[in-house]
């Protein structure tokens, strides 16, 4: 076990769960085996249950432990595929932002697509700090990683944990733009913001919304990743059709988030004639922000103002109404992390080439639920 993660300012519950898969590793726990209780685990290394109860449930969504209920936590065998006698599984590093509130999918997908393929995982969840995401960085060189997939803090700030693994001349795959034009060493895999945030503008707009507002964070030109890319769709999309309005149709996500704060400006906004009937939101909590307060202050979604969300959070699927959203496959995403990952070895082992093609883009769909399903009388009546 590596005798820093104190100085190297990893969570303690990542602590655990390095310590567990120690032990599953050494063959201390068995496929099968019963995990210790969480008192057991609190008492031995002095955590909270909180503590204790995080790092549990992020093992199980990595594959490495399952609950029975009533019976407890058990090891699970991580892979029936035959192995190489002579070599061990490669390991790569998962080294992704702890508020980035899509990674759940991503993780268990890219966790299980990689056993399926005789690789290993090992999942870090960074804090937003610069300096703490190296670290933990340099915590997976340490462990001996074979390759880094890496979704940055901050893409457009720096590019440190990517250059830390490229001078060990060991492959990374960005799951975030970093740079406008890819000549980079790297790889990136991202999904389509931009054009995600068209599908659903044009979904809006073939249902006869003209009033559509936007809620969420507005991006710069020199901005990358989803920020920018869904504010610069709706901007040009707007002005396209001679909608754009930003002064009465772009709405700071603070008026939603805090709407007990806000219920008067929200009462003007929205009880007025020629309110907005439609919301493009820059995410689900965004999205899901903006139903409450909207049904706070007496508006109908979506009898009154559609909604629609990006990322397909679990808790979209069960808000009343449920949630329409925006979302990439992360199957097709970790399987394209996989196949970059797998070129750099073979390029570096003489076997083959690096790939062609460093920025692969993978396309959103829009999942229609009931918050954008708006019936035409509606429309015609704003």
């Amino acid at each position: 076990m590596v005798n820093n993660l104190d100085s190297l300012r990893v969570p303690k519950y990542v602590q655990l769960m390095f310590q567990l898969r120690e032990q599953i590793d050494s063959g201390d726990l068995k496929p099968g085996d019963p995990l210790p209780t969480r008192e057991k685990l609190m008492r031995e290394h002095g955590l909270s249950l909180s503590t204790v109860t995080r790092a549990i449930s992020e093992l199980e969504r990595q594959g490495w432990l399952i609950s029975r209920q009533g019976s407890g936590t058990f090891v699970v065998k991580r892979s029936e595929a035959p192995k190489d006698e002579n070599r061990e599984n490669p390991l790569v590093g998962v080294l992704v932002p702890v508020s980035r509130n899509d990674i759940h999918h991503f993780v268990p997908e890219f966790v299980h697509e990689a056993v399926d393929n005789s690789i290993d995982a090992l999942v870090m969840y960074a804090p937003d700090d610069e300096e703490a995401e190296l670290n933990q960085a340099r915590l997976l060189l340490e462990k001996g990683v074979k390759g880094l997939v890496w979704f940055p803090v901050e893409p457009k700030r720096h590019v440190s944990a990517a250059s830390l693994f490229r001078k060990n001349k060991l492959p990374v795959v960005l799951g975030e733009k970093v740079a406008e034009e890819f000549s980079t060493p790297w790889t990136c895999v991202r999904f389509d913001y931009y054009g995600g945030a068209m599908t659903a503008l044009n979904q809006f707009l073939d249902q006869g919304h003209k009033r559509i507002a936007y809620v969420g964070p507005k991006g710069t030109e020199a901005d990358f990743g989803p920020v920018p890319e869904r504010w610069n769709a709706y901007k040009f999309i707007m002005k396209q059709r001679n909608l754009w309005s930003p002064d009465e149709l772009v709405i700071p996500p603070t008026l939603f988030r805090e709407w007990h704060v806000h219920v008067k400006r929200l009462e003007a906004l929205f009880h007025r004639a020629h309110a907005p009937t439609a919301i493009l939101a820059f995410d689900d909590t965004t999205a899901l922000n903006a139903m409450r307060g909207l049904q706070a202050i007496g508006v109908r979604v979506p009898e009154e103002v559609a909604i629609i969300g990006h990322g397909d959070y679990p808790h979209g699927q069960y808000a009343s109404p449920r949630l329409s959203t925006m979302a990439g496959s992360w199957s097709e995403f970790a399987d394209a992390v996989l196949r970059a990952l797998r070129s750099d070895w073979n390029a570096a082992a003489g076997t083959g080439s690096p790939p062609k093609d460093r920025e692969i883009v993978l396309p959103q769909r829009l999942i229609v639920r009931e918050s954008s399903q708006v019936k035409d009388e509606m429309l015609a009546a704003g």
